[in-house]
């Protein structure tokens, strides 16, 4: 979708690029998908890890059981795809298992945003639940919440061109997807009032978190 979150994936992507600076690290990626936007970011050498085979896949497994030897990796990124997996707590520990002595998880992942992909979108996860998920084996360097309540009106703009065709019969779906992109302008204009998150202190309405996190 044409300017699809542009300010929330240029913010991703600056925290990203801030947390893998190092061109010499070996970085998985977990959960890669076909088009990780975030990887023009990072100058590491990339493992890309999916569950199927996509486009940017170097290997398919399952997140619970990963396929690499003991302290395998310097760091380990996730990008919205984290609440996909049957158990993250067990991911949590298989990736603590491939962090090298001082590795680093990286993890971005939404949290006021629409059931999708269903029935595999299963977790939204608070703040305090990343806390529970990643204690006793982590230290938690960064926790942040990307958004706030300024974000909103955009969320649920992209949710209305989305999802109201979802509503309809296969006949006249795409008529209707057609129809809903005269909400496109005000979609795009919604963007901008996330400028004005700087203002919200409440830390109650995040669209995403992003998280780095130390191995223990």
């Amino acid at each position: 979708m044409l300017g699809e979150f542009f300010l929330i994936k240029r913010n991703i992507n600056c925290k990203i690029e801030s947390a893998l600076n190092s061109k010499n690290d070996k970085i998985l990626d977990l959960g890669c998908g076909n088009k990780p936007h975030y990887h023009k970011v990072i100058k590491s050498s990339i493992v890309c890890l999916d569950i199927e085979k996509t486009s940017k896949a170097h290997l398919v497994s399952d997140a619970d059981k990963l396929p690499f030897k003991p302290s395998s990796f310097d760091k380990v990124i996730s990008v919205n795809s984290f609440y996909y997996f049957k158990n993250p707590f067990n991911v949590a520990e298989s990736i603590h298992n491939i962090l090298k002595k001082d590795g680093k998880f990286v993890l971005v992942l939404p949290f006021f945003y629409p059931i999708h992909d269903a029935p595999t979108d299963k977790y939204r996860f608070t703040e305090y639940g990343l806390r529970a998920l990643l204690e006793g084996k982590f230290k938690i360097e960064r926790l942040e919440a990307i958004g706030g309540i300024f974000t909103l009106p955009s969320v649920l703009l992209h949710s209305l061109i989305k999802g109201v065709p979802l509503l309809f019969p296969k006949r006249i779906k795409v008529l209707v997807q057609l129809a809903m992109y005269v909400l496109w302008p005000a979609y795009i204009v919604s963007q901008l009032l996330s400028i004005l998150d700087i203002i919200d202190r409440t830390r109650r309405y995040p669209a995403y978190y992003f998280v780095v996190a130390g191995k223990r």
